[in-house]
């Protein structure tokens, strides 16, 4: 099963992968974008090959009812850099796992509110601490300096944030920052995981 494909064992699949905290917005039997973003999340945590297709292994393997360990236990926003996902971690328990796409490790500078930076994604614990002033209720999308975010949180001074995106691939291709798809950023905001004060821990 892959994109465009529908029916009961889309569904089956679905239910099984939103019970271990996959997001996927709606068990609808229909193979989206975001079923293949979940898919791909899957993959990582387990170490599969990340083709986004549900085959006779996956389906088999029962791994979609496996929920992912957090490495860290402390509740807030756990980031793995070597699997590329994005957890939401509450009392030692994941309740979220998200596709991500992270800093491409090409090293790019920019300029940023008069000094220069480099676009990689850094390692450690930070917290949410702003969004940007150009976010308005008719206004989703954000001018950065490398391009266009959506919604953004920001969590260092650098310009480094947890942002929408249109393209996120199951590998490292952003200039640093953490990148979601659109709805599961509305997603998160929606339900109070990316408000200011929210811890965020890189490994």
């Amino acid at each position: 099963m892959t994109i465009g494909s529908r029916g009961w064992h889309v569904q089956q699949f679905q239910t099984a992968l939103a019970s271990s905290g996959y997001w996927l917005g709606a068990a609808d039997g229909v193979f989206g974008q975001l079923t293949q973003q979940a898919v791909w999340a899957l993959q990582k945590t387990h170490g599969l090959r990340r083709t986004g297709v549900i085959d006779e292994a996956l389906w088999n393997s029962g791994l979609a009812r496996v929920r992912a360990q957090s490495k860290l236990k402390q509740d807030g926003i756990e980031i793995d850099l070597a699997t590329q996902t994005l957890m939401i971690v509450k009392g030692g328990v994941v309740h979220l796992t998200l596709n991500t796409s992270t800093g491409n490790g090409n090293g790019e500078r920019f300029e940023y509110l008069g000094g220069w930076a480099t676009a990689i994604t850094p390692k450690g614990t930070f917290k949410i601490y702003r969004k940007s002033v150009q976010e308005t209720s008719t206004n989703a999308w954000v001018e950065g300096p490398l391009g266009r975010m959506y919604k953004p949180r920001f969590f260092t001074t650098t310009g480094i944030a947890v942002h929408g995106s249109l393209s996120i691939p199951p590998y490292p291709a952003s200039h640093g920052c953490i990148r979601l798809h659109n709805s599961a950023q509305d997603y998160l905001l929606r339900t109070g995981r990316l408000v200011n004060g929210t811890d965020v821990r890189i490994y």
